[in-house]
């Protein structure tokens, strides 16, 4: 008669991460998984695509001037990197641009810059 062999017991870790994996599991519906591995990916338009031809200009011109300081010592990829970073960072440059602002506009808060001149602007 063999001796029954006895299984070691179960750690609270691999209990945590096998309850995970099945709560993971659990949720994942998987018609649409099969579904989104089956359809083609589609190329998400660049930030360059969605700029208008004046920012576009101007993005190159900033992207040039980069690359004529510094491109020798980049490689290919980050160039590609830095053009795509300055195209979507444009994107919020003409959003600032359309806000009219004048130099007599006062700003919404005030900076304190220490204790003590937050404590004389309460006294007074």
């Amino acid at each position: 008669m063999s001796k029954p062999t006895r299984k070691t017991p179960i750690t609270r870790r691999s209990f945590a991460v096998g309850a995970a994996v099945a709560a993971t599991a659990a949720l994942l519906p998987g018609k649409e998984i099969r579904a989104e591995s089956a359809a083609p990916v589609q190329a998400q338009p660049s930030a360059m695509d969605k700029l208008s031809p004046k920012a576009r200009a101007e993005v190159e011109t900033k992207v040039n001037e980069i690359f004529r300081k510094y491109g020798s010592r980049l490689s290919d990829a980050q160039k590609a990197d830095i053009r795509k970073v300055m195209a979507e960072g444009q994107e919020g440059l003409e959003k600032m641009r359309r806000f009219v602002l004048t130099n007599g506009d006062q700003p919404a808060t005030v900076f304190k810059f220490s204790a003590e001149e937050k404590a004389k602007s309460h006294a007074e």
